[in-house]
């Protein structure tokens, strides 16, 4: 399906969308503007087909909401530093998840499924691309939940708003705030040098080590989320997600009955049973596993 796409370079300007654009994105814009949209019917006879495997059916779906990728890359543009044709393609790739995912018979539209899959994709690839450091989701999400709530604090008031005002009208420890955007602190060549607090220029190989990093805590940290994977991978599909957004693992952003229902087109209480059921399967995987030991 990926042979589908037209391939697209990086451009040198992501935020100029048409102006001095590259060609090629140019042809995979007209390219994708000549599928032809889907209406109700015809996307749930097709989709029906896709799900019983139905190959050609699957790239109709996947051609007919291309240009939902594209809207939604137009959107995610302001808070990245990937370029356009990034974004598109990671979203692309959340798309034909979708498809593969997408249950017909739920009664809902599949471009209503597929924008959470799509930007799911995206902000994944935002977080692990973007920084020299891998940034979760939920970060991203909160920081950028945080300066739209800021720049409408200051067109409101006509000043500007300190941080921790922001994160009490957002219901935020102020602490938690200032950590997330450390976060995007700009990284510093080992070999290259800084202006110092009293003028003077300091070498970055010259700064001391932080004595507060603690490299067994970081290891054990790491060690904990493989075998929280490692157990949740053994429940069915449905049950691993509502875990993983129950919980927020994964670069899954914590998320309520309420919102997990919704995205399935099933009710919060529906959700609960399952979340119960899969909690229940993972503490009797433990107790196996403590009598095997």
């Amino acid at each position: 399906m990926k042979e589908q796409f037209i391939s697209m370079k990086t451009t040198t300007n992501p935020a100029k969308f048409f102006t001095n654009t590259p060609d090629e994105l140019k042809v995979y814009i007209r390219k994708i503007n000549s599928f032809k949209s889907l209406t109700a019917d015809e996307e749930k006879e097709i989709a029906k087909r896709a799900k019983s495997g139905d190959r050609e059916a699957k790239r109709i779906l996947v051609q007919a909401n291309l240009k939902l990728v594209l809207t939604i890359a137009r959107k995610a543009i302001h808070v990245s530093k990937l370029p356009l044709v990034d974004l598109i393609q990671e979203g692309n790739l959340g798309l034909m998840v979708a498809v593969e995912k997408f249950n017909p018979d739920l009664g809902y539209r599949f471009s209503t499924y597929a924008a959470w899959w799509i930007k799911q994709a995206m902000f994944k690839a935002i977080s692990e691309q973007s920084y020299c450091m891998k940034i979760p989701v939920y970060i991203q999400e909160t920081l950028s939940k945080f300066s739209k709530v800021k720049a409408e604090m200051e067109k409101s008031y006509n000043c500007s708003i300190n941080n921790k005002d922001v994160a009490e009208k957002m219901n935020l420890e102020p602490e938690k705030i200032d950590t997330y955007l450390s976060a995007y602190t700009t990284a510093v060549s080992i070999e290259g040098s800084f202006e110092g607090n009293n003028g003077s220029e300091l070498n970055v190989a010259d700064v001391l080590e932080d004595k507060k990093t603690n490299v067994e805590q970081d290891i054990e940290y790491e060690e904990l989320k493989k075998d929280l994977s490692s157990v949740v991978s053994t429940l069915k599909d449905r049950e691993q997600t509502v875990i993983k957004m129950r919980f927020g693992l994964e670069n899954f952003a914590r998320t309520t009955l309420e919102d997990i229902g919704k995205l399935y087109g099933v009710t919060k209480e529906c959700i609960r049973q399952t979340e119960m059921r899969a909690l229940t399967k993972l503490r009797n995987s433990l107790t196996l596993a403590c009598y095997a030991d």
